[in-house]
């Protein structure tokens, strides 16, 4: 039985789930994703619009994304052309966000790597990750 991980594209800079979930194929996958999605957004639609859910199969294997706008039934009273203009936007906002987010986590690399040639203190980790990355 294949292994489903998760990573959570929000506001500040994701979440990646390292237990995974066993599940018996990609279709039982997805609709246990777009239930977890649906909690999620759950009374904060507005909020979580343009976070997104990426599923992978086996820890490495991208096998979809789920746009929260996709499944956003605070959208339903729109018409198809109006909801696709909003979901659209949505996916511009997300590509916006996780520009700025790599950049944020670029700039403090650098400032990192810049305070380790002085020998002064840096950043070693920042949420559990390493700031400064492996070049090998």
């Amino acid at each position: 039985m294949p292994k489903y991980t998760f990573k959570l594209w929000d506001d500040d800079g994701g979440v990646e789930d390292d237990i995974g979930v066993n599940l018996p194929d990609a279709d039982t996958a997805f609709r246990y994703a777009c239930e977890v999605v649906s909690e999620m957004m759950n009374c904060r639609e507005r909020r979580t619009r343009s976070w997104q859910l990426d599923v992978y199969e086996d820890d490495h294997k991208k096998v979809f994304e789920i746009p929260f706008a996709a499944l956003d039934r605070t959208l339903d009273h729109l018409n198809a052309v109006m909801r696709q203009a909003v979901e659209e936007s949505v996916r511009r906002i997300r590509s916006v966000k996780d520009t700025f987010q790599a950049a944020r986590i670029t700039v403090g690399e650098a400032k990192s790597l810049v305070a380790r040639s002085r020998g002064k203190p840096y950043l070693a980790a920042d949420r559990g990750r390493k700031v400064i990355r492996d070049f090998r």
